[in-house]
């Protein structure tokens, strides 16, 4: 009786296990290998579209120049420099059209993602420096002290958060200067842009110090501190920006570059009873800066009317690699009167950014891949992430 009792036991204990394997074990293991097949089918299309992008220029070659834009006349999508001298090196008019609400225009997803063939699935692409950056400006804004020696601290890690020691932080600390004060009208003051430099190493935290010091006799610095930040890692470098007051002053002017075209902007939150007129325009080079412009108030003014676009044509603009650009304004500041005030551009190179994201909101499945690119001389990781659009 305790042996049949026994073997019913045993019984009931193999059918519950086989059972358990039957409904779930077996599905199981079978969506599991299904899952793998999805996603290794997905990452073959990313691979595909991402080999397209970074290696074929698009059709017709130079798509991305010129001020008036066409989306329309693009009849096959790639961001390479027609060209080029490196491996993915990618022609900067073209990643600039990928910078959602450029004025100057900007590439729709939906168009780009019918060129690429990619119907049925989502995309978004980030272009990024290949490490962080993070600038904390140090001291009591409110003192004069720091007014004449500004001080950073520096954080530099890699995209897992972990610190890069001995990386070179080269720093120039730029101010607009009044170098002429007219005595009947403040409009008519004369403004230069100043520089000093400032240079450390990142401790084995990827911890930095940069300290400054402003000959500012006239007292005028006031929020017109912008610091451009090059942090170089075994020879590859990365460009930012820190205003003083952590963001441009608003209401100056929108900073556009195309090819050899420079093209100002009236800000949307410009006050419509200001006149702000461009002195002078450099570029951010290794050296230092690089004049590029000297203004004229008569030709060389943004306002709420007939001025409120600035443009103009330097020849081979373009071919000198341009990272970053500095404005120099006299300008009407809200709350804060008629100044001089620097603003640098375009957006977001300026940021140490190519790209923030182009493309849609990710779901479900999807695949990262990663690519190191060339962008004007510097070096960028190209992020492309991809996935299938499930059908309602």
């Amino acid at each position: 009786m305790v042996g049949t009792l026994y073997d019913h036991v045993v019984a009931v204990i193999l059918v519950g296990t086989l059972f358990v394997v039957a409904v779930i074990a077996v599905p199981n293991i079978g969506y599991v290998g299904m899952f793998h097949v999805d996603e290794q089918q997905l990452r073959n299309i990313a691979a595909g579209a991402l080999k397209t992008m970074l290696l074929d220029p698009g059709y017709p070659d130079e798509w991305g120049s010129g001020e008036h834009f066409n989306s329309t006349a693009l009849k096959r999508f790639g961001l390479a420099l027609s060209n080029g001298s490196f491996f993915y090196e990618l022609d900067s008019d073209k990643v600039q059209r990928l910078v959602t609400g450029d004025p100057l225009g900007y590439l729709e997803y939906s168009k780009v993602r019918e060129l690429l063939g990619l119907q049925g699935y989502g995309f978004g692409m980030a272009i990024s420096a290949p490490f962080n950056v993070t600038v904390t400006p140090k001291g009591d804004v409110n003192q004069t002290s720091w007014e004449k020696s500004p001080k950073f601290a520096v954080t530099v890690t890699y995209s897992d958060k972990k610190p890069v020691p001995n990386a070179r932080v080269d720093a120039m600390i730029l101010y607009s200067y009044l170098e002429k004060k007219d005595p009947q009208n403040d409009i008519d003051n004369k403004y230069g842009i100043r520089f000093v430099r400032a240079v450390n190493v990142t401790n084995e935290l990827g911890k930095s110090g940069i300290e400054g010091s402003i000959s500012d006799p006239t007292g005028k610095v006031e929020d017109n501190i912008v610091t451009v930040f090059r942090v170089t890692v075994a020879n590859v470098a990365t460009l930012t920006t820190v205003y003083r007051m952590g963001a441009p002053v608003q209401g100056i002017a929108d900073i556009n570059m195309v090819g050899d075209d420079l093209v100002l902007t009236r800000a949307t939150e410009c006050d419509p009873n200001s006149n702000n007129w461009l002195a002078s325009a450099a570029i951010i080079t290794d050296e230092g800066l690089m004049s590029l412009y000297n203004g004229t108030k008569q030709g060389d003014m943004l306002n709420y009317g007939s001025k409120d676009v600035w443009e103009k044509t330097f020849n081979e603009l373009k071919g000198t690699n341009p990272g970053i650009l500095v404005f120099n304004f006299n300008a009407v500041v809200k709350y804060g009167g008629r100044g001089g005030v620097l603003m640098v551009g375009p957006t977001p190179a300026y940021l140490g950014q190519r790209v923030r994201w182009f493309g849609g909101t990710p779901k479900g499945t999807t695949v990262s891949l990663h690519r190191t690119v060339q962008v004007c001389g510097m070096t960028y990781i190209l992020e492309f992430v991809l996935w299938k659009e499930f059908q309602p």
